[in-house]
C-alpha cells in the first residue's frame, strides 16, 4: 500500500472502534433511559437522541469515504484529510465529554 494511503487505512480501522465505543456504551443508554426530565438542562433525551444519531452518521460516513479513497473511488486531497481529522476530533471529544461527564457524576460528595 502506498504510503499516502496509509491515513485512510488507520482511520478505516479506528473509526469503527469510536464508532462502537460511543453507540454501544450499555450503561450510558440504560442511564438516560432511567434519567428524569428534571435531571438535566441542557442535554434532553431529544438532544442526546440527535447528537448521538448524528455523530453516528457523521463516522459512518466517514468510515465510507476511507473505503472509497482505499478503492480508488475517490482521489486523496488534503482537504479531504482536514475533514476526517475533523471527524477524528468530534468523536474524541465525545468520548471525553462523556467520560468527564459519568467521572464528575460518580465522584460527586
Amino acid at each position: 500500500m502506498p504510503a499516502d494511503l496509509d491515513f485512510y487505512a488507520t482511520l478505516a480501522q479506528v473509526l469503527p472502534v469510536l464508532l462502537l465505543t460511543i453507540v454501544w456504551d450499555r450503561d450510558y443508554l440504560d442511564e438516560l433511559r432511567t434519567r428524569t426530565p428534571t435531571d438535566v438542562r441542557f442535554w434532553t433525551r431529544n438532544r442526546v437522541r440527535w447528537y448521538s444519531l448524528t455523530v453516528a452518521a457523521v463516522l459512518i460516513l466517514g468510515i465510507a469515504t476511507c473505503l472509497l479513497v482505499l478503492a480508488g473511488a475517490l482521489p486523496d486531497a488534503s482537504w479531504l484529510r482536514g475533514v476526517l481529522i475533523g471527524v477524528t476530533a468530534l468523536s474524541l471529544l465525545t468520548l471525553l465529554v462523556r467520560i468527564s461527564a459519568k467521572v464528575i457524576h460518580v465522584t460527586a460528595p
